[in-house]
């Protein structure tokens, strides 16, 4: 549906997979209905979008809204962590096959420059030619940014 949409001239498309917020007993649900379900559903629309001719000029952005807690919980489960997550990109003008930043050892805190939501928005609207230095006015004429700073995530692109 995704791609059918990309074809109909949609400039953004959000899918949306809910479950994910799993504090407790989560390996259960992560391994039979959550990861292989997200798995074949990115791998397909990265396939299909190859096979028509499209990934080069569409991006897909494969992330959550936070990354999580390091360590499992004493309820089997892992919490809200903003210090680290990973975030998949594909197609669009992206560098395929390489991975960006590192965490340390536990993977709680970024060991390398960290890349921030607004790196990740920069990054986007760039490849979608929106020029993120402008600004509108709000209904009482006070200026409102499209983005409040941020950059080009460096090394991702082609």
């Amino acid at each position: 549906l995704a791609r059918r949409m990309v074809e109909a001239g949609c400039r953004f498309v959000g899918v949306d997979a809910p479950g994910w917020d799993v504090h407790f007993n989560c390996f259960p649900s992560l391994k039979t209905d959550l990861i292989p379900y997200a798995d074949r559903a990115f791998a397909a629309l990265i396939s299909d979008l190859d096979r028509r001719g499209m990934l080069d000029t569409t991006l897909v952005i494969m992330m959550g809204e936070m990354g999580r807690t390091p360590r499992v919980t004493k309820e089997a489960g892992r919490d809200h962590w903003s210090m680290a997550q990973s975030i998949c990109f594909a197609g669009g003008g992206v560098k395929p096959g390489q991975v960006l930043g590192a965490t340390d050892k536990q993977a709680a805190y970024p060991s390398t420059e960290p890349i921030g939501v607004a790196d990740v928005l920069k990054t986007l609207f760039h490849q979608m030619g929106i020029d993120t230095t402008k600004q509108y006015q709000d209904p009482l004429g006070r200026p409102v940014p499209i983005l409040d700073g941020g950059k080009v995530i460096s090394g991702l692109l082609a």
